[in-house]
């Protein structure tokens, strides 16, 4: 079977809070893709073209460059007990508690060219798609399983894109991803490792026919193998020999950020309307599980973190998804447009196995975007989001694990902007 590191853990806990896409991913990746519900594989018309559908971009003329932020502010996941709900010998009694309130800053840069007579061109998109943070206070009844969870990665996708003829286009790229720093922090131990990275391939089709189009993308699953990560005893060890608190050790795993294919359909009925579906499917079942793999030590001996056998092996069993958005834009004066957009995904979280660490549930996205056109070269977009998750009333965790059920609640909002300028 293969090692999931704590980063895919990490990954999971930070953005479900944050990040408004199932599974571990951020959902911004431009305003005003956002506006749209993110409803944009068939749209893909300006420079985020790299990243949502490069092949879009042999529809385009010339080159174009966006830049951009979106901030994801989020309030916190609250979290009460219910009848199902277990206290641990030891630990904090069980009791409401709430995760630590963030913002979070996640920028975009996208490059697009386009020669008409060659009928080439090529995209480069830079982002972070999978991230974020979650952090739950040490003395909360949660703390045996997290504390402080984070993850900092890097996604860099290059394209050449080639058309057809004047209905069909096509393109080909890799994904270098670079994992700056993750570090996974419970009662037990804190694991922490920094500067990895892994490799992918994307492949993405684009079909334009009178005022319809049909894009289609899929990019390849990214293994990263996280070696020689810093691990320390943390102070519920002390339950078992004080002197394992503080006691270090190298742990080795690996992560695998799922593939994902997405669909989509965009039409215009005239020059001032835009609406378009997109289904996106993920492949989480990869995320099976959590093996971090210790160096022989005192830590990796420790009965309460390995049951002595150098191994800590966490069950996830996480599900496929797939998840839909639509998406509007209304062009209601020449430089101007407004947008509106939703999107509904599913987690794929196995209640069975579920840990406070990745407290996701199926979220509702609603979003509004504006744009001002500066010229006919510059334009800024403007896009906020309310990302509401379903209240999961956890019921399912059994044995030692039943210290898991209870309520988890959560909101987030996301506020992004692009400026994009065509040369």
């Amino acid at each position: 079977m293969k090692r999931r590191n704590i980063a895919m853990a990490c990954l999971l806990l930070s953005w479900t809070h944050a990040a408004w896409a199932g599974g571990l991913a951020i959902g911004d990746k431009s305003a005003r893709a956002s506006g749209m519900g993110n409803a944009f594989t068939a749209v893909a018309d300006d420079a985020s073209a790299a990243w949502f559908n490069p092949a879009g971009v042999a529809f385009t003329t010339g080159a174009k460059v966006m830049l951009g932020n979106a901030a994801i502010i989020v309030p916190g996941t609250k979290y009460s007990p219910n009848s199902a709900t277990i206290s641990l010998p030891g630990f904090p009694a069980q009791a409401a508690t709430k995760s630590e309130g963030k913002t979070f800053f996640v920028p975009h840069l996208y490059y697009a060219y386009q020669d008409e007579k060659s009928m080439l061109g090529a995209a480069i998109s830079v982002n972070a798609p999978f991230g974020l943070e979650t952090d739950w206070p040490k003395n909360s009844s949660l703390a045996s399983s997290s504390t402080v969870s984070k993850l900092s990665l890097v996604t860099i996708n290059p394209s050449v894109i080639f058309k057809l003829n004047r209905y069909i286009s096509i393109s080909g790229g890799f994904s270098y991803v670079y994992l700056h720093s993750i570090r996974l922090d419970n009662l037990f131990q804190s694991l922490e490792a920094r500067d990895k990275d892994g490799w992918g391939g994307t492949a993405s089709l684009m079909l334009h026919r009178g005022n319809f189009s049909l894009g289609v993308t899929y990019r390849s699953s990214v293994h990263i193998a996280i070696n020689g990560g810093a691990a320390i005893g943390g102070p519920a060890l002390a339950l078992e020999n004080p002197a394992l608190v503080g006691a270090t050790a190298t742990g080795n795993t690996s992560m695998t950020l799922p593939d994902n294919g997405n669909i989509g359909l965009a039409w215009r009925p005239n020059q001032r309307w835009l609406f378009s579906l997109d289904v996106d499917w993920t492949n989480w079942s990869r995320f099976r599980e959590v093996r971090i793999n210790y160096a022989p030590s005192a830590l990796a001996n420790s009965n309460l973190l390995t049951g002595g056998t150098g191994t800590h092996l966490l069950t996830e069993q996480w599900r496929d998804t797939v998840a839909f958005r639509a998406g509007m834009e209304w062009r209601f004066y020449p430089h101007m447009r407004l947008r509106l957009g939703y999107a509904f995904d599913p987690t794929p979280v196995n209640e069975v196995y579920f840990a406070p660490s990745t407290p996701d549930s199926d979220s509702h996205i609603f979003s509004l975007g504006y744009s001002i056109g500066f010229s006919d070269s510059s334009r800024l977009d403007i896009a906020y989001s309310y990302v509401y998750f379903r209240t999961r009333n956890q019921r399912a965790s059994t044995g030692a694990d039943a210290v898991r059920n209870g309520s988890y609640s959560s909101s987030a909002h996301v506020v992004s902007t692009s400026l994009q300028y065509a040369f």
